[in-house]
C-alpha cells in the first residue's frame, strides 16, 4: 500500500466566502439543493455580522430551486 499527501486545499470544491464576498450588487447565486442554498444564507449572515460589511442578501424560493441575491 502506497500513502500520499495531497494538500486539502486541492479537492476543496469552491470557498463560498470568496463567491459572496465578489458579489457585487445584483448578482445572484442559484442553488437547486436546499441544503446547499441554506448553508450559504446562514454563511452570507455569518460574513456581514463578523467583518461588519454594509451589504445586503436575500433568500428567494424561485420555481426550481432557490436564490441568493445580493441587494445593497
Amino acid at each position: 500500500m502506497q500513502l500520499e499527501r495531497i494538500k486539502l486545499e486541492n479537492i476543496k470544491q469552491q470557498d463560498h466566502l470568496v463567491v459572496l464576498e465578489g458579489m457585487e450588487v445584483g448578482e445572484s447565486l442559484f442553488f437547486e439543493d436546499e441544503r446547499k442554498a441554506q448553508s450559504i444564507r446562514v454563511l452570507s449572515y455569518y460574513l456581514i455580522k463578523t467583518r461588519k460589511l454594509a451589504r445586503k442578501y436575500v433568500f428567494r424560493k424561485m420555481d426550481r430551486g432557490w436564490r441568493i441575491i445580493r441587494v445593497h
